[in-house]
């Protein structure tokens, strides 16, 4: 059977994440009912992974198996008509009937948003902080993220991720327009970690911890210890890289 490749847009704000729930709304199930409907019978959809619940994606990417060839221009239209108006389909490609979504990955790319004066218009996707934070103090514990980590500190047990160890591409921080950006890619994510990353440097720049305390929990990695987390509405998956397509 042809196999596709979805590229999803969407505001996660109503929704319990991507993956099928039975406890509320989910992406996939948005994305599933409509694909039902347009060819006719069920369609098992595979996301690259997990977003928590109101977290947001830009490049979400996810694969299916049609029964037959699809008119691919079609059904781009027809997701226009039935998803709701906060979730979108902007890319369909057809690929190997090998690929994977999820396992092909080769990296995984996060941005957390903090707005630093009220900003109506990213409102939904970012958290406002008003205090004075030290950027060069929370800088300096993002650069100490890139490489290899075991991040037993900043996750929760996950049964489907049993290793918390991680290889970190890019950690930085940006600024511009009243808007500080987190940017993180990485082989893999395991639960929580970006919130619980971003939350525990903001606690630095804040003053209320040391740079040190933060890099005990990095590189004295122990399930015991608490990092702080931050609100899932700031965090926003980017983009999901893959070698061949």
């Amino acid at each position: 059977m042809p196999r596709y490749k979805l590229t999803i847009e969407f505001v996660g704000t109503n929704y319990c994440g991507w993956q099928r729930q039975p406890n509320g709304p989910t992406v996939e199930e948005e994305i599933e009912r409509s694909l039902n409907r347009v060819l006719g019978r069920p369609i098992d959809v595979v996301g690259q992974g997990r977003t928590d619940s109101g977290v947001h994606a830009k490049g979400q990417t996810a694969h299916f198996d049609s029964p037959e060839p699809i008119d691919i221009g079609k059904l781009k239209h027809a997701f226009l008509g039935m998803l709701p108006r906060d979730i979108a389909v902007w890319d369909i490609t057809e690929v190997p009937d090998d690929f994977h979504a999820r396992f092909d990955a080769s990296f995984r790319q996060y941005c957390y948003r903090i707005a630093r004066y009220p900003r109506p218009l990213i409102r939904p996707t970012s958290i406002l902080v008003l205090q004075k934070l030290d950027f060069d103090a929370m800088e300096s514990c993002a650069r100490q993220i890139q490489g290899v980590h075991n991040f037993d500190s900043f996750t929760k047990p996950d049964n489907q991720n049993p290793s918390s160890e991680c290889e970190v591409y890019e950690s930085r921080f940006s600024t511009s327009d009243g808007l500080w950006r987190y940017h993180i890619r990485a082989d893999r994510f395991v639960r929580h970690l970006v919130r619980r990353l971003v939350g525990t440097m903001l606690e630095v720049g804040k003053g209320r911890w040391e740079v040190g305390e933060f890099e005990d929990l990095l590189h004295q990695p122990d399930k015991n210890k608490h990092a702080h987390g931050a609100p899932a509405k700031g965090l926003i998956l980017k983009k999901v890289g893959y070698q061949n397509c």
